[in-house]
């Protein structure tokens, strides 16, 4: 084996070892969603599913193929309950000790599993792309070994599918890019927000129709297979689009914010609905033409100057652009910023610093509500109601500084 594929080798083994002793620290209520919607899967089947009543936790508020996710974790839990309860009555020698271990934390090991591989296929990903140092900033960043490990989120399974598509549109292939697109939009809706960067590259990058086509077809088929089973009749495009579009998309807090350090968060960090009026609009339309205002000059950059080192600072920006101006934002939605940023990092120099400031405040805004693991000094900091106000206004000097240096390259084209 070459010197540096041990060397890949052995730090990702190292994060995964890493990540795995860290699963017992905390156990999120967001995982008791998850292991109900798996339970009743398993238990309810999948027809009807979403329609279903009398939820243990809360409705099931996330795609298809999110469920499927679970729905295995589930079966796998059960199904490793069983062989070794088996294994234990015929075969002496087999550890009694493994049931107790098993049945207190194999649920856990479960849900948390798909965050930590997809954390580590992602670094694997930035090494092939970057280099080693990169991977390791990457898989060792605190906000990415918390979601997965201690929080137990997803976010790194919806950005690898992401970024998988945005690798291949890069490579000029616009139907394995819709695939992957297609599927990380089927665990969780987060990188919608990504679609009008997408969109321009691809019309840039002038495919044929029969192309654009096959694209839409590909597509669909995933669709229609990952969503059949729950609704198998003819209405099914209907019934989805319905589902994403009120309960998937527009979440279950209206809010102006939900715990994330934003722009709103200044606004009014208490639970105000985001259909209040400021200057003459509800917040919610506000935060959609600020966001649409600050994403559309980065367009035009792009026409100007195509080059996959500015697509990825675009992308990232993007992201940074919507946590920041979006309503009903959860502390969660910066995540897709930072494989961006972190392989732009190879390119620009400058975006270190406001790299290594996000990564910070966006821990910091991770850990706000949640205090796990218990930090009685850090916790006390959150007691003073000026704290995540400097946060929020740090993320938003950080973003006017990335703005600056991006004129910078603009006016030097």
């Amino acid at each position: 084996m070459p010197k540096f594929q041990k060397k890949i080798f052995l730090i990702l083994i190292l994060s995964f070892i890493f990540r795995l002793i860290l699963i017992p620290v905390a156990h999120h209520g967001d995982l008791n969603n998850n292991i109900s919607w798996g339970n009743e899967a398993l238990v309810r089947g999948f027809i009807n599913f979403y329609e279903s009543k009398n939820w243990p936790y809360s409705v099931p508020n996330q795609p298809p193929l999110y469920i499927f996710l679970f729905t295995i974790s589930s079966f796998l839990y059960k199904y490793i309950g069983t062989i070794s309860f088996f294994l234990n009555d015929k075969i002496g020698i087999f550890p009694s000790s493994f049931i107790w271990f098993w049945q207190n934390s194999g649920m856990d090991i479960l849900v948390k599993l798909p965050g930590i591989l997809a954390d580590l296929v992602i670094g694997y990903l930035i090494y092939k792309k970057t280099n080693l140092k990169l991977t390791i900033l990457w898989l060792f960043n605190p906000i990415t070994w918390y979601l997965s490990s201690i929080w137990g989120q997803t976010d790194s399974v919806v950005n690898l599918f992401g970024l998988i598509s945005i690798f291949f549109l890069l490579k000029r292939d616009l139907i394995k890019f819709s695939i992957f697109y297609t599927i990380s939009l089927l665990f969780k809706p987060s990188l919608l927000i990504l679609s009008p960067v997408l969109l321009v590259i691809a019309i840039i990058q002038k495919y044929k129709k029969q192309i654009w086509i096959k694209s839409i077809i590909y597509s669909s088929i995933i669709i229609i297979l990952s969503s059949i089973l729950f609704h198998p009749k003819f209405d099914l495009p209907i019934w989805l689009f319905n589902l994403y579009k009120d309960r998937f998309i527009s979440g279950e807090i209206g809010d102006l914010q939900a715990n994330a350090f934003n722009f709103w968060w200044l606004i009014d960090s208490k639970k105000v609905l985001d259909s209040t009026i400021y200057l003459g609009l509800p917040a919610r339309v506000l935060g959609y033409l600020i966001t649409i205002a600050a994403i559309i000059p980065n367009l035009f950059f792009l026409k100007k100057k195509f080059l996959p080192k500015n697509i990825f600072i675009l992308l990232a920006l993007s992201a940074l652009i919507t946590f920041l101006f979006m309503t009903r934002i959860h502390e969660r939605y910066l995540y897709p910023f930072f494989p961006l940023a972190t392989i732009s990092l190879a390119f620009f120099n400058w975006l270190t610093i406001p790299y290594i400031i996000l990564s910070i405040t966006f821990f910091l805004n991770l850990y706000h509500l949640f205090y796990a693991p218990s930090i009685p000094v850090l916790e006390s900091l959150y007691s003073f109601q000026f704290f995540p106000v400097i946060l929020s206004l740090i993320n938003i000097l950080t973003f006017g500084y990335l703005l600056f240096k991006l004129s910078k390259i603009k006016t030097n084209l």
